[in-house]
């Protein structure tokens, strides 16, 4: 699959640029090339100005004179690595770059290494659409006691890479990051086949501008963090955003929706033959892994990597990039401790727990916090209205949970016309998951009946289930029984997961954004004094129930799926309203409408990732081997049912 070089793959002029907007181009390519020439700073790096970027870079690349040695000036000072400037280095410039790039970046390795070895840090590197939600989530952060992780990274750097003071990072910053530590971290990293890692990254950047129809979101929450804040997706949902506002408007002013018969090519949003062109693919999905590994991307930090523009254009070059590429090997060999792959995931989670010692029969580690006020408060409220709301014939039992959303705060509450709808919609939404009726469900403030308690919207939903419930409702797995609701309560509380499913009935909750359970708890009627209750809520701060490693991945990596598909299901069906009839969102058949021709375009574009994620394979299936006994220690327990 080597396709060699692609010396024709040039940017767009100024005067194609006004021949495309002439046409109705969507998207403002001035504003992404604005943003682009400022050389995007890597997470959590300060924007340089140019003359502080230069000047670091100088005094980055001196040579001391010392006694046998001549003071030799860099190839790469001769250049100030400024974006903005639209002289293109010769084949010859690219050449005598990358072997000083190269060989300055095997000597700041050998410095770090020279500093005691290998750092305690753990980094992931996390190329995007490898799989590594789940191997971050599911896997490195549960394997990595809560008081060792670093602080979640993906939007900004949270962390000093001169005194870390945390054991495991992962954020989707380049290699360059890597150059900023005082030590050499261990590093671990996945890649994928680039076609389905590009189709994938289409997929997931209409997917998630159609969550909320090309609207820009923010949360509330500080836990969390807007995908559109994160590189690469900064640039591509933004992108779709752009395509979705100008086809509502289109709507909204002649009347006529469009239709969507191929999801890859239609008129609502940018079809995939003209995103694989687009520039900011180029620079931002294309050739990404061989970028992120090198430390090259247009996210690298401009404090370490002032010239990773002009290098990302030297990739052109025959002589260039076989240097770069000869050396991506070698990093990949050497420098990065553990290396998988997407096709062979739970080879690649076997091979990383006995390469990292983070065994699959040994701990997980869930949240570990003192029990919470909402574990107490949720008593409290449930017997009060348990007292308050008796009836003739006790129930067969009633459950009840703390719950909020992350984009409703206590000050929306607080307005009543505006709540007394929003109750009526969750009672409808709670009745319908679990069928009872609207009735026997109640929405009731955290705290003394004041909805104004909390800024942070915290609400307790109580569920009465009616004597004979189990009789009388009929066996449907999608209603949620007293133990199936308690059970994925529990799950979605432990796993941090959106409990979304509770409201999937009713349209509009997507508007305030994750469901977050803070408790659950049941009650029963006391065998010991009828007329009276037993509350057991679930007291999950004080002793965590021991589950190992590979158990706790699987069920993390089922609630993920869950949570996923619950996503893409509601993000597709807020679409059906603008379009006309009907159509699949992106499951596997809809790849067969895909030219084959396409499919040889993305595999030609991408010729370094598909060269590098050959050799990740063959790299891959050598220390495989080479580990067979330690692996044969290792078991994963077989996948959940969905």
């Amino acid at each position: 699959d080597d396709v060699g070089l692609v010396d024709d793959i040039q940017r767009e002029t100024p005067e194609e640029r006004e021949e495309a907007q002439d046409r109705g181009d969507k998207y403002d390519e001035d504003e992404y090339r604005r943003v682009q020439a400022e050389d995007t700073p890597g997470a959590g790096v300060p924007n340089l100005s140019h003359n502080e970027a230069t000047g670091h870079a100088t005094r980055k690349h001196e040579r001391v004179k010392t006694a046998g040695t001549e003071t030799r000036a860099s190839a790469l000072d001769e250049h100030d690595g400024s974006i903005s400037d639209d002289t293109r280095w010769s084949e010859e410039q690219c050449d005598v770059a990358a072997r000083e790039w190269v060989e300055d970046r095997e000597r700041d390795y050998a410095a770090r290494m020279a500093k005691g070895g290998k750092s305690d840090l753990l980094f992931f590197l996390h190329i995007p659409r490898t799989a590594g939600r789940s191997f971050h989530f599911c896997y490195l952060k549960l394997a990595t006691p809560e008081r060792k992780r670093c602080d979640k990274s993906y939007d900004e750097l949270r962390m000093d890479p001169h005194d870390p003071h945390c054991e495991m990072l992962a954020t989707h910053d380049d290699y360059s990051l890597v150059e900023r530590f005082d030590r050499q971290p261990k590093i671990v990293t996945m890649l994928r086949d680039p076609v389905a890692r590009f189709l994938s990254s289409y997929e997931f950047a209409v997917e998630v501008s159609v969550r909320s129809f090309g609207n820009d979101v923010h949360t509330t929450n500080k836990q969390r963090v807007s995908t559109r804040e994160i590189w690469p997706w900064e640039h591509c949902v933004r992108h779709i955003d752009n395509d979705l506002r100008s086809y509502k408007k289109r709507v909204d002013e002649d009347g006529v929706k469009d239709s969507i018969q191929n999801v890859y090519n239609n008129s609502v949003y940018t079809p995939l033959h003209e995103f694989v062109e687009l520039p900011m693919a180029h620079d931002d999905l294309h050739n990404g892994q061989f970028m992120q590994l090198m430390g090259m991307t247009s996210n690298a930090s401009p404090e370490t990597e002032p010239h990773a523009h002009k290098l990302r254009e030297c990739v052109r070059k025959n002589k260039a990039v076989e240097v770069l590429f000869d050396y991506a090997k070698r990093r990949l060999r050497e420098e990065i401790d553990v290396t998988v792959v997407h096709e062979r995931l739970d080879d690649s989670l076997r091979y990383s727990s006995a390469a990292l010692g983070m065994h699959m029969s040994g701990p997980s580690y869930v949240p570990n916090r003192p029990p919470p006020r909402h574990t107490a408060t949720l008593k409290k409220r449930m017997a009060r209205w348990l007292e308050r709301n008796k009836r003739d014939v006790e129930p067969s039992a009633v459950v009840g949970f703390v719950f909020n959303f992350d984009k409703l705060t206590g000050d929306q509450l607080e307005k009543n016309p505006w709540r007394q709808g929003y109750e009526r919609a969750m009672r409808a939404a709670l009745a319908i998951a679990t069928r009872v009726s609207p009735e026997d469900v109640a929405i009731t403030p955290h705290q003394r009946d004041d909805w104004r308690a909390n800024e942070m919207g915290f609400q307790i939903a109580i569920v009465r289930f009616p004597a004979g419930y189990a009789e009388e409702s009929p066996r449907d797995p999608k209603v949620l029984s007293p133990d199936t609701l308690l059970e994925r309560l529990r799950e979605a509380r432990r796993d941090e997961s959106d409990a979304g499913f509770l409201v999937d009935g009713a349209d509009g909750f997507d508007a305030y954004g994750t469901m977050n359970i803070l408790a659950e708890g049941r009650a029963a009627e006391s065998k010991e004094t009828p007329g009276t209750y037993q509350i057991d809520v679930d007291d999950f701060g004080t002793d965590p129930e021991y589950m190992p490693l590979g158990q706790r991945y699987r069920e993390c990596e089922r609630a993920q799926k869950r949570k996923y598909s619950r996503l893409k299901t509601k993000a597709f069906r807020s679409l059906h309203q603008h379009v006309e009839g009907e159509f699949e969102p992106f499951v596997k058949e809809d790849r067969r409408l895909i030219p084959s021709s396409l499919v040889d375009r993305i595999r030609e574009i991408n010729h370094l990732d598909v060269r590098l994620h050959d050799f990740a394979l063959e790299l891959f299936d050598e220390r495989v081997k080479e580990s067979a006994k330690e692996l044969d220690d290792e078991k994963l327990p077989p996948r959940l049912p969905i």
